[in-house]
């Protein structure tokens, strides 16, 4: 994949850079996912490399016929599977969920602060590993 484009350049369609962030993280999913193919996933790369906007690809009929098609998908697995598979799906999904909001949490926490400002690692220098850090008399 050439030059990704930047969450910024989402914000013709999202609410806020929360949702870019969001949207971003979903088309790399539909872009590295083997599960995803034919149209939806050719749409997710090109919105990727920035040959296709957002908001041109969300107006295309093939888009949307390709996102229909997914979820008709997903609705006929659904309805195959068992209650028990079902509770392990919600069980599986809601674990997933906890992990993205972790992640995000702790992306945006890196934002705030930068994972190499000062004050972000230890507080106290000495905590460095001495490869990382002139020697001092103690050394």
């Amino acid at each position: 994949m050439s030059k990704e484009i930047s969450d910024a350049e989402l914000m013709e369609v999202a609410a806020d850079p929360e949702q870019a962030r969001r949207l971003h993280k979903a088309l790399r999913t539909l872009a590295d996912n083997p599960k995803v193919t034919g149209p939806l996933k050719d749409m997710a790369r090109e919105v990727l490399n920035g040959r296709l906007g957002m908001r041109e690809a969300l107006d295309s009929d093939v888009w949307r016929g390709a996102v229909g098609d997914r979820m008709a998908e997903l609705r006929r697995i659904d309805e195959r599977m068992t209650p028990e598979e079902r509770a392990e799906a919600r069980e599986r999904a809601a674990r997933w969920f906890e992990q993205q909001d972790q992640q995000d949490q702790q992306n945006r926490d890196e934002e705030r602060v930068g994972p190499e400002a000062p004050g972000a690692g230890a507080a106290d220098p000495r905590d460095v590993p001495p490869a990382y850090r002139p020697p001092t008399p103690r050394d």
